[in-house]
């Protein structure tokens, strides 16, 4: 993941690659770090290693006559740039006078140099969170996108260097008893890993609600029954290559990656597993990061430990009203980050009586209240699962997936024509 990010960001989708030879950034310069220690976090040991990594991969892409999605960019820009060269009438035909673009941390800089070309000067908005930086193969900083400004405005152009980014700290979605612990999620990230996101004011719902629930050591039969029962409807998020074998153990289609998941929202969730599922390199620097264990040194040795936290944040700001934690098996993250959760205090309430109380609280699987949708709701889901399947730069099999939700949600609704038209769609789409 380290050395795809950083061939993916840095030495193919950088502007400093696209101004070199061939559109690829040298070894001198990348080993040199001449990028900056806030843009490449590798030490020159390591900036070496993925290098060669870098050489092989370029060599497997020739070797087999492939391209990946930064080479496409790139041939985009060039063709861009020779028609404004020699047909400037073909040039103004694509652009566009305005051009929104959310989620702008998914796009390396080349991508956001697209934009730039075909949307014109003041023509551009951007929006996006750092922290949901997320996507394998992007390390994303808003830094990135006025250095891309400033490449395309030179010194003639000013009006083409994007402000500086507003910032909305109101959450519209999700309550305070979840931001809150999004926020001390976000606080690791900031004290750990400064120069990974911009560290902002926290975000502040517009009202109270229930703190995140923890179940541990949940039986998957209990887990199973549950999902089919008082929670049926529950969105169950986990790491994105768990997904179907939790399709498949739970026999229930609402399972979603969490990378799959964001952008999206859901009136109540289950983050499944997260903290077992962390790879064994990772559990020990989980727990001393939530237990306060952690050194001088622990961003250089842990890296990935960033990775999680960023993922970990996205999943919790998917919950609209209700979240819970759930792990399966005991863990040594999973224990660490249960303790963290439940003895961690935080203040609510209003400033004039503020009350301290813990992030989060353990539940009683037995005891959980009802999270079942309305009829509305279902069809709400399954509109958003099938508006989602119609993307054209998704996977088959993620469409196809996708498109069985929306089949599930309709059903619970009842909306049998919907249903049947997303069926439809599915054959067309197989087929």
């Amino acid at each position: 993941m380290i050395a795809s990010a950083a061939i993916q960001t840095l030495l193919k989708g950088s502007i400093e690659a696209f101004q070199s030879q061939d559109h690829l950034l040298t070894k001198e310069y990348f080993v040199s770090g001449a990028l900056g220690k806030n843009r490449c976090k590798l030490d020159a040991e390591h900036r070496e290693s993925v290098y060669k990594i870098f050489l092989d991969y370029q060599e497997y892409l020739r070797i087999k006559g492939l391209w990946d999605d930064c080479d496409r960019v790139v041939s985009l820009l060039v063709r861009l740039e020779q028609a404004k060269a020699t047909n400037p009438s073909f040039y103004d035909a694509v652009r566009k006078s305005k051009v929104y673009v959310d989620e702008i941390q998914d796009y390396t800089q080349v991508e956001c140099l697209l934009y730039f070309y075909i949307g014109g000067p003041g023509g551009l908005f951007l929006a996006g969170d750092p922290a949901q930086s997320v996507m394998e193969g992007t390390d994303f900083r808003f830094e990135e996108v006025r250095s891309v400004g400033y490449f395309v405005a030179g010194s003639s152009r000013r009006d083409l260097i994007p402000q500086k980014p507003k910032t909305v700290n109101v959450n519209f979605r999700s309550h305070s008893g979840i931001l809150d612990t999004a926020a001390a999620v976000l606080n690791f990230l900031f004290v750990q890993f400064p120069s990974s996101a911009k560290q902002l004011e926290r975000d502040h719902g517009m009202f109270q609600g229930p703190r995140p629930g923890v179940c541990y050591n949940t039986g998957l039969k209990k887990l199973a029954a549950l999902v089919k029962g008082n929670v049926k409807g529950v969105v169950i998020l986990t790491h994105d290559d768990s997904t179907a074998r939790w399709k498949r153990v739970l026999d229930y289609p609402l399972v979603y990656g969490i990378r799959e998941a964001k952008g999206l929202e859901f009136k109540s969730v289950i983050i499944l597993d997260f903290f077992l599922d962390l790879s064994e390199s990772l559990q020990k620097p989980w727990r001393d990061l939530v237990l306060n264990r952690t050194d001088i040194d622990f961003p250089a040795r842990h890296p990935l430990i960033e990775n999680a936290l960023k993922l970990l944040y996205t999943g919790i700001t998917r919950s609209i009203q209700q979240l819970y934690f759930f792990e399966t098996s005991s863990s040594v993250a999973g224990d660490a980050t249960v303790r963290w959760l439940t003895t961690s205090t935080v203040q609510m309430g209003n400033l004039k009586q503020p009350t301290n109380t813990t992030l989060a609280t353990k539940s009683n699987i037995s005891n959980m209240d009802s999270m079942s949708l309305t009829c509305d709701e279902w069809i709400a889901l399954g509109i958003d699962n099938a508006e989602m399947a119609e993307d054209e730069e998704i996977r088959l099999q993620n469409a196809l997936s996708l498109l069985d939700k929306a089949v599930y949600c309709f059903e619970q609704a009842q909306a049998t024509e919907l249903a049947a038209k997303a069926r439809a769609y599915r054959q067309s789409v197989q087929f």
